[in-house]
C-alpha cells in the first residue's frame, strides 16, 4: 500500500524514525549499566594444538575509561619496558603490536562508549608450554588497569 498523500508520507516517516530512536536509546542504556557490571572482570582463553600444547593466550576486559587513555596507557607501559619491541603501532585504530623474548602480543582498545572500552590481548603461548594460571595477555592486562587506577581481576573462566 502506498501513502499518496506527500504530508502524510512524511509524518509516517517522521514517526517509524522517532520509533526507531526510542527502541534504540533504552537499548544503549542497557548496554552501558551491563559494561559496568563487568568492568574489570578479566577473561582469559588459551588455544592449544592437536598435543594439547598452549600455543596462544587470548585476554579481555571492559574498562569504565575512554578509549583513548585506555590506548595512551598501554603506549606508555610499553615504552617504559627497554625490553619490548614495538612492531605496529595505529592510534587511528588502537591497535599495537609488540614482541619481547621471543613473544609476541597484539593489542586492541575498542570504544564501547565515550566513557568505557573494551581491552583485547593475544600473545603467543610461552615456548615451554607451561599454561600458568594467569597468561601473557591477562597480565598485559593487569598491568594496564594497576597504571589507570582501575581495579581488575580475573573472571571465572
Amino acid at each position: 500500500m502506498a501513502i499518496k498523500d506527500s504530508g502524510l508520507r512524511i509524518a509516517t516517516v517522521g514517526l517509524l524514525l522517532g520509533s526507531l530512536f526510542l527502541v534504540s536509546e533504552p537499548v544503549s542504556a542497557q548496554w552501558v549499566f551491563a559494561a559496568k557490571h563487568i568492568a574489570g572482570r578479566i577473561n582469559q582463553l588459551t588455544q592449544d594444538d592437536q598435543n594439547g600444547k598452549p600455543t596462544a593466550q587470548m585476554a579481555t576486559v571492559v574498562l569504565n575509561a575512554p578509549a583513548s587513555n585506555v590506548y595512551a596507557t598501554a603506549i606508555n607501559i610499553v615504552k617504559q619496558n627497554q625490553a619490548i619491541t614495538i612492531v605496529s603501532q595505529d592510534a587511528k585504530n588502537l591497535t599495537l603490536k609488540v614482541s619481547e623474548n621471543n613473544k609476541n602480543v597484539a593489542l586492541k582498545v575498542v570504544p564501547l562508549s565515550d566513557q568505557s572500552s573494551e581491552i583485547m590481548i593475544s600473545a603467543s603461548a610461552p615456548a615451554d608450554g607451561d599454561a600458568s594460571s594467569t597468561s601473557t595477555a591477562a597480565n598485559a592486562i593487569l598491568k594496564i588497569c594497576a597504571q589507570m587506577n582501575k581495579k581488575c581481576s580475573l573472571g571465572a573462566n
